[in-house]
């Protein structure tokens, strides 16, 4: 059962804050297993299910989070109504990490996840895994390098055609209202301070 989303109860506003994020590793029917995550900030505690969490460890991580979207959602599971509320997160830059993850109530898990991932394993080609490449001379990037490579994603994201940025930013109002002030977000951590009389973002020297 896929989850239920109340239109009219979902927040779609950019917001950069501060908390932890606990990865668990959760088995499924067919074998294998897939992450999910528990996000903790001063705003409330968020579930976050996505596919980029499988690439990490099982742990706490504490950092920076980009949340996009906020939702309440429900699915049955063990013949009972689960509600929760999830956050769709753009990015994030994490700052720690910590293996343990402390005790936690029993997860039910969202019959649709494991049956979306089981159906892409039964149907996957199996040559791509075959032409993968050896990984023992890939270079490992360092937590600061891996930090400053996933801003520079957010904001070529975020910033499109105008990236990279220069002393002066002038913002196009007609990319729409969420991203105009995701922009604006971003470029306000950044030092930029606007310019009214401009109409210009202007980096603080």
């Amino acid at each position: 059962m896929k989850p239920s989303i109340n239109a009219a109860n979902v927040a779609t506003s950019t917001v950069i804050v501060s908390g932890t994020l606990m990865i668990r590793d959760i088995p499924k029917r067919a074998g294998g297993s897939f992450k999910v995550g528990k996000l903790s900030t001063h705003i409330g505690q968020f579930e976050v299910k996505d596919p980029e969490l499988d690439q990490y460890d099982a742990g706490t991580y504490s950092g920076n989070f980009c949340i996009d979207k906020i939702y309440p959602a429900h699915y049955i599971a063990g013949g009972k109504i689960v509600i929760e509320m999830r956050a769709v997160l753009s990015c994030f830059v994490l700052a720690g990490f910590d293996t343990e993850t402390g005790e936690v109530e029993t997860l039910d898990v969202d019959p649709a996840e494991t049956d979306v991932d089981e159906g892409k394993a039964a149907t996957a080609d199996p040559a791509p895994a075959d032409e993968a490449p050896a990984t023992d001379n890939m270079q490992v990037m360092s937590v600061e390098e891996e930090q400053a490579f996933r801003l520079e994603q957010m904001d070529k994201d975020t910033f499109g055609d105008l990236y990279p940025l220069g002393v002066e930013v002038k913002l196009d109002p007609t990319v729409g209202r969420t991203k105009l002030r995701a922009q604006c977000d971003r470029l306000k951590l950044m030092g930029y301070k606007f310019q009214a009389a401009r109409q210009t973002w202007v980096h603080a020297a």
